[in-house]
């Protein structure tokens, strides 16, 4: 146990949460404005109805009384009614667009935002993972299709590969399915997921290749795994090998770590050749110029051990390839930012992936600032040493903010309102909460938006 309540990274996000201040809506604020207006506007009418009565001799008392029915009188008590039936109407029409509002002034807000802040992961993109490309033995191999629906074609350059041509693949594809804590099924004519999105891309990956994870899964069971760790980069599992006495050992995470612990690596015909890292890393740089997600695999075969440490796995691994995957835009996120431009509205997407993916997806879906054509970017450790006067100068002009911490997103949205901008917040996850509170308003994601982003929205 490293921390527990306030002290996590949950409770530090309940504190930003509850820290953020209430902003009021256009709509709350001319309300506002009106209600002082005809504050003073009876009060003067009510004060000069008194001193005309007494100037004609009137008693004080009577004039008194009459000055305060006229105050009572003026007042608009159907100014509340009539402005919550307005917008009443409004959440009515919304609810038709599958729109649901929790507080009555955000129909008006909508109608008055300038900037729209939105999260990437779930929000602009779909939140399902998709294995695109394979290298190993010394071939780059494309796969079809998107989501966790495991429809697709395997390729090699222009030209489909049969399933039982993919021999060099295999053992890449087994040790994605086999060094892997997510579950792939189907519901209702859906195809659905538990566990992490990356890990299901891979037994997506595997089933598209022609392998049955889950004949597979059975028949390497697990005899000990070692979870993955943000310090090591790697996750590592142990299996018994079907038929035999002896275990296989395998390894998946960054490419760094898993390198780092190769000697050696297989090449064409599942051969056994010497390690060559220059060749991978510019594999790995033309996947990531792509926008794509990489992770690395590796094994050692013909153990006997039934349990495993870190040190077991330390050197000594074989490189068995990569795989490289995207988080593929929404069909619809493409023409809902072009009307957005047209509007005269600006959408800034505000991510904690690399800025490489980052800037990938948003030239996909057309991000680019109508004002001059081009996509700016920036990384949230340039904000950190930022005051608060230059980051208000910088806001306007940049259109993604990537590897953001939520406490950066929270500064982000309310520079852009210190500039005057209504700003709109879209997200689905804890770390979009702060920033959903604090802007004008925040608007979570229904289907996969978690419990806390909805709560936070408005």
């Amino acid at each position: 146990v490293w921390a527990s309540g306030d002290r996590t990274e949950t409770g530090r996000i309940a504190w930003l949460i509850a820290e953020a201040v209430e902003i009021s809506t256009p709509l709350t604020r001319k309300i506002a404005e009106l209600s002082r207006l005809l504050l003073w506007v009876i009060l003067a009418l009510a004060g000069l109805t008194f001193l005309i009565g007494l100037a004609r001799g009137e008693p004080a008392v009577d004039m008194f009384l009459a000055s305060v029915a006229l105050a009572v009188g003026a007042i608009p008590e159907g100014l509340p009614a009539a402005v919550t039936i307005v917008l009443a109407i409004g959440v009515s029409r919304m609810a038709k667009r599958r729109a649901i509002i929790r507080k009555l002034p955000a129909v008006e807000t909508l109608g008055g935002t300038t900037v729209i802040c939105s999260d990437k992961t779930g929000t602009l993109t779909q939140n399902a993972m998709t294995v695109q490309y394979l290298a190993a033995g010394g071939l780059v191999y494309e796969l079809t299709g998107s989501g966790y629906d495991p429809a697709g074609v395997l390729r090699l350059g222009d030209r489909p590969v049969s399933q039982t041509a993919v021999a060099d693949l295999i053992p890449l594809l087994e040790a994605g399915v086999l060094c892997n804590d997510a579950r792939l099924f189907q519901a209702e004519g859906h195809w659905h997921i538990e566990g992490d999105p990356t890990e299901a891309a891979l037994l997506v990956a595997a089933e598209k290749a022609g392998l049955n994870t889950v004949a597979l899964a059975n028949a390497y069971p697990r005899l000990d795994s070692i979870p993955f760790e943000s310090a090591r980069q790697i996750m590592a599992t142990l299996h018994r090998r079907p038929l035999e006495s002896s275990s296989i050992l395998y390894v998946k995470g960054s490419v760094e770590s898993v390198l780092n612990r190769c000697n050696s690596q297989l090449g064409e015909g599942q051969t056994q050749q010497p390690l060559n890292p220059e060749a991978i890393l510019q594999e790995v740089n033309t996947f990531a110029a792509a926008g794509l997600r990489v992770l690395a695999f590796a094994r050692i075969d013909g153990l006997t051990q039934e349990e495993m440490t870190h040190e077991d796995m330390a050197k000594g691994l074989t490189f068995l390839g990569l795989q490289a995957m995207i988080d593929p835009p929404r069909p619809e996120v493409k023409a809902a930012i072009a009307c957005c431009h047209r509007a005269g509205i600006r959408v800034k997407m505000i991510t904690g992936d690399h800025m490489g993916t980052a800037v990938a997806i948003a030239e996909q879906i057309g991000l680019q600032d109508p004002r001059h054509g081009s996509i700016k970017a920036i990384e949230g450790r340039a904000l950190e040493t930022m005051s608060d006067e230059a980051l208000q100068a910088l806001v306007e002009e940049i259109s993604v903010f990537a590897r953001v911490a939520p406490e950066q997103k929270l500064r982000l949205v309310t520079s852009l309102q210190a500039m005057g901008n209504v700003v709109a917040m879209t997200g689905d996850g804890v770390n979009d909460a702060p920033a959903l509170h604090q802007d004008n308003i925040g608007i979570a994601m229904g289907v996969t938006g978690t419990d806390v982003s909805k709560e936070a929205a408005a």
